[in-house]
């Protein structure tokens, strides 16, 4: 009778450890959690369906719709998530299989770029959907009377080589200097200390269209836009072993976020779809 019991406690156990959720490591920009954090207000993702919020971005709506997408595809997958500065190593970690998926979309330039080591999600952003800002300091004046490419092109810029899309289009713009700086903060730092004259951010939900943090202030230049002619995309590590699991089910989620119209109503909470510029003047068409 005690080998039967035995064998039975043994069992139910490793039946119990067959049956915990698995625990995967992501990483994620410090400022993006805590923004997401405030917006979801103690829900899970997958109970958020209106994204507006003081720091509304598209960063963080994308943390939310991403985790919303897996729970409605079925993946039982439980996230530690640390926040850090990872923007620019996150597409090596994922090539690797050291990191499962982005909790942030990329660009297709980009992604193209490790597409032999990742799954490719249907496009968030979809091309032809999006126009940056052109965003200087508020004291900046000869930069926030740009009306045209010209004068454009006798400003300096700062943006980062990590960004593929973005540093394309601007080195076709042929700006007077075009900084590469790998830092977002200190991209606006340079900018509202008037170092460099310029740099490209989405705009925000409402106006007025500017970004400010400690040292730093922002603003969108009236009247003017640039077009990112790209598409985005969340990434999947092949190489992680719950990869093409994982894959499958974000799939299946973001099919059915994207026919309900939450996709889109997000892009629009945050900004990053933006119906408030519509007739601005596109730099670069």
């Amino acid at each position: 009778m005690r080998v039967i019991i035995a064998f039975f406690t043994a069992y139910m156990i490793a039946q119990a450890h067959a049956q915990e959720r698995p625990v995967v490591d992501v990483t994620v920009e410090t400022d993006i959690y805590f923004y997401a954090l405030e917006i979801m207000d103690g829900r899970l993702p997958v109970e958020v369906d209106n994204f507006e919020g003081l720091h509304t971005q598209r960063d963080v709506v994308e943390f939310i719709l991403v985790q919303k997408a897996m729970a409605l595809g079925g993946l039982d997958v439980e996230f530690n998530i640390t926040h850090g500065n990872y923007d620019a190593r996150n597409p090596k970690l994922l090539a690797r299989g050291l990191l499962l998926i982005s909790f942030d979309t990329i660009w297709m330039s980009e992604a193209s770029l490790i597409k032999d080591n990742v799954y490719i999600s249907d496009a968030m952003v979809r091309k032809g959907e999006f126009w940056a800002g052109v965003y200087t300091s508020p004291d900046n004046q000869s930069a926030l009377g740009i009306r045209s490419i010209k004068e454009f092109q006798k400003h300096t810029v700062v943006s980062s080589t990590a960004w593929r899309t973005d540093w394309m289009t601007l080195q076709a713009m042929k700006p007077l200097d075009l900084i590469d700086e790998s830092d977002w903060i200190s991209m606006a730092k340079m900018v509202s200390n008037q170092w460099i004259d310029l740099m490209l951010i989405p705009f925000t939900a409402k106006r007025p269209f500017e970004y400010r943090g400690h040292d730093y202030r922002v603003v969108a230049i009236e009247g003017v836009k640039i077009k990112l002619d790209d598409s985005r995309h969340f990434l999947v590590s092949k190489k992680h072993p719950l990869g093409r699991e994982t894959f499958d089910a974000l799939q299946k989620g973001l099919k059915i976020l994207r026919a309900n119209g939450t996709i889109e109503r997000a892009y629009h909470d945050s900004g990053f779809i933006n119906d408030l510029v519509a007739d601005w003047i596109i730099l670069n068409e």
